[in-house]
């Protein structure tokens, strides 16, 4: 049996506070497709050009601090390698 390991980690205060030292300024928000009845969405630090049904917005806008607000059916996840990744 295969165990597939998520590389997918929710967004939080810790994850805000080293974009913002790592100097992001702006965060793109893109929906990702499920069969869960939970919204995903996946946050991409410094990502300036959105796709269509994209939304950017900035670091420091209250956008950002209100999805650090847990929701029940909706995630805001980060992918790791955007964790480790110097800006």
């Amino acid at each position: 049996m295969s165990q597939e390991r998520n590389p997918y980690q929710q967004f939080n205060h810790q994850i805000l506070k080293d974009w913002i030292s790592n100097g992001v300024k702006y965060i793109k928000l893109v929906e990702l497709q499920s069969s869960l009845p939970v919204q995903f969405f996946e946050l991409i630090p410094d990502s300036e050009i959105p796709d269509s049904e994209e939304t950017i917005y900035p670091i420091d806008s209250e956008e950002i601090t209100e999805l650090l607000e847990p929701l029940a059916k909706v995630k805001f996840l980060v992918h790791e390698i955007y964790l480790e990744e110097e800006f």
